[in-house]
């Protein structure tokens, strides 16, 4: 008997919840351009943070100076990532040196912000060191 009473509270719980996958605000297509001091970033990463803090953030590549991602409706947090290899220089390994070349305000502590809804699907962002 009690089995059977957590199986009816669990299936009218799930039903009260409903199935979708969608949680928090709504996602849009989203698109752009990133240069850094004038030269179209080659490779890198683009995340949108929602402010939603409850929902995950979303994000895409970066390739040859263009993205294109989904994003949460609303008012998001931009976060930049791009390396390269430094000539010459060599890791323990033997391997080569990689760095990140976008400053911290553009990612880690990103000063970036980006709107997103209906009709405001393009943002480019145009960094300087």
């Amino acid at each position: 008997m009690r089995v059977k009473i957590v199986t009816v509270f669990a299936a009218g719980f799930l039903g009260l919840v409903g199935c979708s996958n969608e949680v928090g605000p709504k996602k849009y297509d989203v698109s752009g351009a990133v240069k850094i001091d004038g030269t179209d970033v080659a490779e890198g990463e683009i995340i949108f943070q929602s402010e939603d803090q409850s929902v995950g953030a979303e994000g895409g590549a970066i390739k040859n100076g263009k993205y294109a991602s989904k994003a949460r409706e609303g008012k998001n947090k931009v976060q930049i990532r791009a390396t390269r290899v430094v000539p010459g220089k060599k890791g323990p390994m033997g391997e080569d040196w990689v760095e990140q070349f976008i400053p911290e305000q553009f990612n880690e502590q990103s000063t970036l912000n980006a709107e997103v809804g209906s009709g405001k699907t393009k943002h480019d962002f145009e960094l300087k060191k």
